[in-house]
């Protein structure tokens, strides 16, 4: 058991510390659609349903970190959004990309899709109410509806030829030739590989996928290929070298009036700075004497009419006179002293406790003049000599002896 209360501490603060660590240590985003948010608005809800149907799911940061010699065949990438992309970098980008299954592009209604990609097309918000498929593709079937949708994608006539349209804002509503819809699919071409564009990103968050078809529709979209890329898009991704660290982006002239103003608080520190000395004794500023305090406390207890205070300070007096007096030690605790009070005066426990301990009596100026009394009466009893101690053997001498043995004998008496 000691051995327990000696290293259990220390064994919880181990684990607490394990703990927090690897919390910290988790990765965790709060980007939108991160597959490393579990937030509302995050997307890790449906990586890892593909991660358990056998997709390989890697996170990159940037475009920058994609290597086209590495993607081709087997593989889908996906980009959340086009905010970071300029139309070359996003015309190269496709090129880049031209040997991999698809490129599936979310747009966020900004209206930047279309021309950071170099596509023909537009972008408007969509009503977000239930919509079917009304189309034929591998990811959508017959009967799927999307919830939650909130941009409408329409493809211009240089993309109609080759686009096909799902979920429309209504059943029929491509017949006249027009290719709008919340999905776009643009068949591949020699400069491009097979191109998703999807205005359906709220459905796949964590808090919207399983609502509807929308989980059906993501895992089967993302889920074509044995390997998916998901980019999380960079500022690095317009051309601008990020900061490596905070003094790359503060101005060059601060470094020095740091410098200057450290070097004028260390010269104010030691000019200004107390300088510790030999430790010298102070005089008190007043002496007071310890029966003026015992009055003044008095006089106040008697304006306060606080009888039963004052009765309590009495018996402490008392018990702490008497302790000595009869052998005891001075923390000996009330109910042992009154045990030996009542055997040495031959007083009951009954009649010595309230004189002791109990200041119920005292609950005004003549109850507390007879607990007073009462008191120096039990003391000068105990104090007479012959009265045997707690024992049983006699603690003092025989009024009968010389003066040397006699209790209260002065010196003069003794040398007499």
């Amino acid at each position: 058991m000691r051995v327990l209360r000696r290293w259990a501490p220390w064994v919880l603060l181990v684990v607490v510390v394990t703990v927090v660590a690897a919390l910290l240590s988790t990765p965790r985003s709060g980007e939108p659609l991160s597959p490393v948010n579990n937030g509302p608005d995050g997307a890790q809800a449906l990586a890892e349903v593909l991660r358990d149907e056998g997709v390989d799911v890697e996170l990159v940061a940037g475009t920058g970190g994609l290597d086209p010699e590495t993607l081709g065949p087997g593989t889908t990438v996906l980009l959340p959004h086009t905010r970071y992309l300029g139309p070359q970098a996003g015309a190269d980008l496709v090129t880049s990309l031209s040997a991999v299954d698809q490129l599936v592009v979310l747009a966020d209604g900004t209206g930047q899709v279309g021309p950071s990609l170099g596509l023909d097309v537009e972008e408007s918000w969509g009503s977000g109410i239930p919509v079917g498929a009304d189309c034929t593709v591998p990811f959508a079937r017959e009967g799927d509806e999307l919830a939650g949708w909130d941009v409408l994608l329409a493809a211009g006539s240089q993309e109609r030829a080759a686009t096909t349209a799902c979920f429309p804002p209504g059943a029929g509503h491509n017949l006249g030739g027009a290719r709008e819809g919340a999905v776009l699919v643009l068949e591949p071409s020699e400069d491009r590989p097979r191109t998703v564009l999807a205005g359906i990103g709220p459905t796949w968050t964590n808090a919207r996928v399983t609502d509807e078809a929308n989980a059906a529709v993501a895992l089967r979209l993302l889920g074509g290929s044995d390997r998916l890329v998901w980019v999380q898009p960079q500022p690095s991704d317009l051309g601008l070298e990020a900061a490596g660290s905070l003094w790359d982006v503060l101005p060059r002239n601060l470094t020095p009036a740091l410098w200057v103003v450290a070097g004028g608080l260390l010269a104010l520190a030691l000019w200004q700075g107390r300088r510790l000395g030999p430790v010298v004794t102070e005089p008190l500023p007043a002496v007071v004497r310890s029966t003026e305090t015992t009055l003044s406390r008095a006089r106040l207890y008697q304006q306060a009419h606080d009888s039963r205070h004052a009765a309590r300070a009495v018996q402490a007096g008392a018990r702490r006179r008497l302790a000595p007096l009869l052998g005891l030690s001075t923390t000996t605790g009330p109910d042992r002293l009154v045990e030996v009070v009542s055997r040495v005066s031959g007083r009951s426990t009954e009649q010595v406790r309230p004189l002791l301990l109990d200041p119920g009596t005292a609950t005004d100026d003549a109850g507390l003049v007879t607990l007073v009394r009462e008191l120096h009466a039990l003391e000068d009893e105990l104090r007479r000599p012959g009265r045997p101690g707690p024992s049983g053997t006699t603690d003092y001498p025989d009024p009968g002896g010389s003066p040397e043995q006699r209790p209260g004998t002065s010196d003069a008496e003794r040398t007499r």
